[in-house]
C-alpha cells in the first residue's frame, strides 16, 4: 500500500504535521503496510486528551491538544507506537 496522503486542517507552525510525517516515515522505512489512505491532522485548545483519533473508511483523523507543542502534556512512547501501528 502506498504512503497515505497527509491532510492538515489546523496546526501550529506545522508542529503536528511534522510529527505525524515523522511517524509515517518510520512506518514506511520499516516496510510496514499502512492501514489508511488518508491521514487528517487537526489541533486546537481545550482537548480532553493529548491526541484522539477516529478511523473510518480508510481515513484516520488525528486531533491533537495544541499545548503539547509547548510542553503541556505529552505522548508516551506506548501511545506513539500504537499510533504508528494504526497509521
Amino acid at each position: 500500500m502506498p504512503t497515505p496522503e497527509l491532510r492538515v486542517l489546523s496546526d501550529y507552525d506545522r508542529y503536528f504535521e511534522r510529527l505525524v510525517d515523522s511517524w509515517v516515515m518510520k512506518k514506511r522505512e520499516a516496510g510496514e503496510t499502512f492501514n489508511h489512505t488518508v491521514i487528517v491532522v487537526t489541533a486546537g485548545p481545550y482537548r480532553e486528551s493529548a491526541v484522539s483519533y477516529e478511523s473510518k473508511d480508510g481515513i484516520l483523523h488525528l486531533d491533537f491538544y495544541s499545548a503539547l507543542r509547548t510542553g503541556f502534556g505529552h505522548l508516551s512512547q506506548e501511545d506513539i507506537q500504537e499510533i504508528i501501528k494504526l497509521l
